[in-house]
């Protein structure tokens, strides 16, 4: 009995330590997300609720458990996570795409923003994995190769209007954005 009673115990508390890993690592990134909106005055993240109701059904179906403003990935390949975050401001309802390149420690650097007004209640993130392989929309005028990502990139999809990716060109030292869908 007491050899049972060790084994339930220590199966509780590895289960107890990894429901508290889970919850700080959540806890820590809503932390970071706050301390970089601290940097944003007057912004906050685009909620879920103010997407319109046929974009905010197709995210909540497809992506149930994201976030649909925020991708947390390495978009430069230094090894530390970024941010790409679409806020909204409180007063004038200017909605922007940022894009945060975040040093281990200190403020995280904004490289991008794109002004996503025009369809703020259509407009959500996905990330896009690093090595994935983007071309450009065939309606673009523009003749471009395709473009195989060497780090994460950044989906801004625009429900049922469009999409662009944005991904991190080491050359011009910039984030660049590609359309990839009407």
């Amino acid at each position: 009995m007491t050899q049972v009673s060790f084994t339930t115990r220590s199966i509780l508390v590895v289960w107890l330590f990894l429901a508290l890993l889970i919850s700080s690592s959540a806890k820590g990134r809503r932390s970071d997300i706050d301390r970089v909106l601290a940097d944003l005055p007057g912004y906050h993240l685009l909620k879920l609720t103010e997407l319109d109701v046929e974009a905010r059904a197709f995210f909540v179906e497809h992506f149930p458990k994201a976030n649909p403003s925020v991708v947390h990935a390495d978009f430069d390949g230094d090894g530390r996570l970024d941010y790409a975050l679409v806020l909204r401001n409180d007063k004038s309802q200017v909605t922007k795409l940022v894009v945060l390149l975040c040093p281990e420690e200190g403020h995280c650097r904004n490289v991008s923003e794109t002004d996503a007004s025009a369809y703020s209640g259509s407009v959500y993130l996905r990330p896009v994995a690093r090595g994935a392989r983007i071309s450009q929309t065939e309606s673009a005028d523009a003749d471009s190769s395709p473009v195989r990502l060497k780090f994460s990139g950044i989906r801004m999809m625009y429900f049922g209007k469009g999409e662009v990716v944005l991904y991190w060109n080491e050359k011009l030292n910039k984030m660049v954005a590609i359309a990839t869908g009407d």
